[in-house]
């Protein structure tokens, strides 16, 4: 019995965690798949941010949202998605973090040649 109950708070905890964590990014998750497909087609953030507002002024996103997601940092659950959306979801996540990684990289090997 005491195993069934464990279980039981267990998974009510991670749903009050998704809830809350889904409440505090304050937007659709669609809206995180779409600034991951134009982080990788090369657009700007605050471009991203821009075609969110014109397409939906209601979105509670802001420009420094837009940033932090545009790097990856962005967990979507699985409860929101479908379970295909879901999985494009996270391919386009890695993606977008070897990116960021990717870039980041250039960057410490350009300001190493600059210090030179």
């Amino acid at each position: 019995m005491t195993n069934k109950y464990k279980e039981d708070f267990i998974q009510m905890k991670q749903q009050r965690r998704e809830r809350k964590r889904t409440i505090k990014r304050d937007i659709i998750a669609e809206e995180v798949i779409f600034i991951f497909e134009k982080v990788l087609e090369g657009w700007k953030t605050i471009k991203i941010y821009n075609t969110i507002i014109q397409n939906n002024p209601n979105s509670c996103i802001d420009k420094k949202k837009t940033e932090t997601i545009s790097t990856g940092n962005c967990k979507v659950y699985e409860s929101e998605l479908s379970k295909e959306r879901f999985e494009y979801y996270t391919q386009l996540r890695e993606k977008v973090y070897e990116l960021t990684k990717l870039n980041k990289n250039n960057n410490k090997n350009n300001d190493l040649k600059e210090f030179k």
